[in-house]
């Protein structure tokens, strides 16, 4: 489920049950944070959080501090600077040296959110315009859920669908000899360990637009699966599937799998961070404020 999802969950549960809750949105951000622009959490009047906006610290103290946003039922802008040198003066203490602009939307059935109301538009983007308190609006193109096509049997299925799930992506497993659109899809995984299977399956997967193909299996068998349907690899297709994590299990290999997706998703190199020489946030997809 789309983390956006969990939000508006939590949103419209609080509503139907009569509580209140707080939708916290970071706005702004300015050097080292957990979170980016555009992240949220709902914490209820119970101290529940849904989402994240931290590492937990920052969700802790506005449970804190909500009882007396429920009061007046408005928005406004909060700031956590934890720059300073007394960022302590919090409570909080952050391991994070940045600073972040909250908008804060205390809401309960009587003054229901805005986002209670979103919908997606298929696999299409959406535009999403918050206007703040002091005027300014922050705009955010909101992506749907990545949908990926898991064309597999056997038991190393099920540890590839749940980590890909748990991460936010919706798994479409399709059954042999089930018709497909490649289109419907952002990536394909191959691993159903039968030779004319996969064969049938590429033939149809090439022939696409689909930007990712994953094929379980060593780099020979791919070359002769290749080989069988007249064409070559290009960069969507991955082969074989995976980082090198040194994986064996099933298990160890899903990490591998859906690692690799992950960086490709975000066109990310799947280098270790401690190698990095630029922020581990890109900032291409933060909201902008007018």
């Amino acid at each position: 489920m789309h983390e956006l999802d969990k939000i508006i969950d939590a949103c419209r549960s609080l509503i139907e049950s009569r509580s209140r809750g707080v939708i916290v949105t970071v706005v702004r951000t300015e050097g080292s944070t957990y979170r980016r622009a555009g992240a949220r959490a709902v914490i209820d009047e119970d101290g529940m959080v849904t989402g994240a906006i931290s590492g937990g610290c920052l969700e802790r103290e506005l449970a804190e501090r909500a009882k007396h946003w429920f009061d007046a039922m408005t928005p406004q802008l909060v700031t956590y600077d934890s720059t300073r040198s007394d960022d302590l003066i919090f409570g909080l203490g952050l391991g994070c040296r940045g600073m972040l602009d909250l908008l804060i939307e205390p809401f309960d059935a009587e003054h229901p959110p805005r986002l209670a109301n979103f919908r997606w538009n298929g696999r299409e983007p959406v535009e999403w315009t918050t206007i703040l308190p002091n005027g300014q609006s922050m705009i955010e193109i909101i992506r749907p859920p990545r949908v990926v096509a898991l064309f597999a049997s056997g038991g190393d299925v099920e540890p590839v669908a749940q980590l890909a799930r748990s991460v936010g992506w919706e798994v479409t497993m399709i059954k042999p000899r089930e018709a497909f659109d490649a289109r419907d899809f952002d990536a394909a995984i191959v691993m159903t360990h039968n030779f004319a299977r996969d064969s049938e399956i590429l033939t149809q997967l090439f022939a696409s637009p689909i930007p990712y193909i994953g094929l379980l299996g060593p780099r020979t068998r791919g070359d002769e699966l290749l080989a069988e349907i007249g064409t070559t690899r290009d960069a969507r297709f991955h082969n074989p599937i995976g980082l090198d994590l040194g994986a064996e299990t099933p298990e160890q290999i899903a990490l591998a799998i859906v690692a690799e997706l992950q960086s490709v998703f975000e066109r990310r190199s799947a280098r270790p961070l401690r190698d990095l020489d630029a922020p581990i946030h890109e900032t291409r997809n933060t909201p902008a404020c007018a």
